[in-house]
């Protein structure tokens, strides 16, 4: 299983602690892939960066996500993509989705849940769905 997180999510997970050790540890075990880009990581990190979000993040999590974790992540340098988003920035979540044949993309975005964004990622087989329906999917397939 593959799958794009979107930066609002990222910061969702790292503010709930026990939905992060169950992310991590599925993440860890190879159930499923983390597909980004470079410049993805790079919104990642600068978004951990901002001080009104470094405030509420345990240390130890930023620290341990960016050091450690990001190094679990299949990198790929996707092409730009057409204008699909009402935010431009949102585009180069769909162009790693698209191109790193991602299964799922974990946001709340609503730019990105919007429907014909929707419909389109649903004819390339990629689905929209929160870091809670992921860990859903997670304890629903004892095979992944």
């Amino acid at each position: 299983m593959r799958v794009v997180l979107d930066t609002n999510q990222l910061v969702a997970a790292l503010l709930r602690p026990p939905e992060l050790a169950t992310f991590v540890m599925a993440w860890e075990a190879a159930r499923f892939t983390v597909v980004a880009s470079p410049a993805l990581v790079d919104e990642y990190l600068h978004v951990l960066a901002y001080p009104e979000v470094a405030a509420l993040i345990y240390p130890e999590l930023r620290r341990a996500f960016t050091s450690h974790l990001l190094d679990d992540i299949e990198l790929i340098e996707p092409p730009e993509v057409p204008r699909l988003c009402r935010d431009p920035d949102d585009d180069k979540v769909i162009a790693v989705a698209i191109f790193g044949l991602a299964d799922y993309i974990l946001t709340v975005d609503k730019d990105l849940m919007a429907p014909e964004v929707n419909d389109l990622l649903a004819e390339m087989g990629i689905s929209i769905i929160s870091s809670a329906e992921l860990l859903q999917i997670l304890d629903s397939r004892s095979d992944v």
